[in-house]
């Protein structure tokens, strides 16, 4: 019985070693992302600006249907919950009726660049989110506004685009503290 148990907590800690944090870096941003607990997605993005830099998740057609998370630095982190309402245009969650599901974990600006850390439920059940599920392939909209552009409004000085998989096995800190002192 202690051997299958000690197998299940070796197997679990390979999957959380392969499923923590992912990194990807495309056209100058750096776009960090975990699934933490088992309904949330934290996100750490990185753009060459000192402006606003914007993740639009899972968009339909351009930023249409896109859950776009938007954000600067000055002198604290501001960040917003936007949904992609028209093929070039995005709008506050909440002018359009829904909620605001962005929770702000930081940010910073240094050497040119604007970093934003956030959480957002994988569904949120807000009409302006789609649902993120474990083990699938989303497209990802990265964008940055001007140097400077500390607002919610400015329009893009440019805009790339990448892909994730968001994984499945999300442990909180303390479920993976008490399996790797099990296993110590």
């Amino acid at each position: 019985m202690k051997t299958a148990i000690l197998a299940l907590l070796a197997l679990l800690a390979v999957q959380a070693g392969a499923q923590g944090w992912q990194e990807q870096e495309v056209s100058g941003f750096t776009l960090r992302w975990a699934t933490t607990g088992s309904n949330a997605l934290s996100v750490e993005l990185t753009g060459p600006t000192t402006g606003w830099v914007a993740a639009g998740f899972d968009p339909d057609s351009m930023m249409l249907g896109a859950n776009i998370i938007i954000g600067y630095y000055a002198g604290g982190t501001f960040i917003r919950d936007d949904y992609g309402w028209q093929l070039t245009s995005h709008r506050d969650d909440i002018l359009l009726g829904g909620t605001s599901d962005v929770e702000i974990d930081g940010g910073g600006e240094a050497g040119g660049e604007t970093e934003i850390r956030f959480t957002i439920p994988l569904d949120s059940g807000d009409q302006y989110d789609k649902p993120l599920e474990a083990g699938q392939t989303y497209t990802v909209l990265l964008a940055h506004g001007p140097d400077g552009a500390d607002n919610f409004t400015t329009q893009h000085e440019f805009v790339t685009m990448t892909q994730i998989v968001v994984w499945g096995l999300g442990l909180e800190s303390t479920t993976w503290g008490a399996v790797k002192e099990s296993m110590e």
